[in-house]
């Protein structure tokens, strides 16, 4: 395989290189050695991402996946939140509520066919200005928070499933809502 590409550096004030960016034509590459090119991930599952995370609710989520979609986070404000239908309302009264002009950024997203899996990393933005009820009176702290979701797609062309991984504490702590808390770490380990 032959394959151009240009690496841009930023070298920082002290000489030394702190930003890479490659331009490479990876697909065209990737065609010339019998790889197949990356899969697109499903219009549903994108259209979803949009949808709860810039807060439309269920009215516009509903769309994009099936009537009885499941929903899971190891997050401690997410725990009792078991269906996407639960979920798009919290991110709606989040979103719309309680940080009103938050945004997101969609940072990537892949599919993976063998699995039926579309996963998205974001990282959401917002400022506690607002009053939503169960939430403290407006801190008018911000946050800047990562996660994953991870949407399975089913045979219909729905999702069916949604996780999410976030590290809702951090979150939290950023915006005052808890303090933060740390583990301690048994130092013989």
């Amino acid at each position: 395989m032959e394959t151009q590409y240009v690496y841009n550096m930023h070298v920082n004030a002290h000489g030394k290189v702190d930003r890479i960016t490659k331009v490479w034509h990876s697909a065209w590459a990737a065609a010339q050695v019998g790889w197949s090119p990356p899969t697109n991930v499903p219009a549903c599952a994108e259209h979803l991402f949009h949808a709860c995370e810039s807060g439309k609710g269920w009215h516009e989520v509903k769309t994009y996946c099936t009537c009885d979609a499941t929903f899971d986070a190891q997050a401690e404000p997410l725990k009792d939140i078991k269906t996407v239908h639960g979920y798009a309302e919290w991110m709606k009264g989040i979103a719309v509520a309680a940080m009103p002009g938050s945004h997101y950024i969609l940072n990537s997203c892949a599919f993976d066919t063998k699995t039926n899996t579309a996963t998205f990393f974001g990282t959401f933005r917002g400022t506690h200005t607002g009053r939503l009820e169960g939430f403290p009176e407006p801190t008018h702290k911000s946050m800047e928070t990562q996660y994953v979701y991870c949407m399975h797609v089913a045979p219909c062309g729905k999702v069916d499933r949604i996780t999410k991984v976030w590290h809702s504490a951090w979150a939290a702590a950023q915006v005052g809502w808890t303090p933060p808390t740390s583990i301690p770490i048994d130092a013989e380990r």
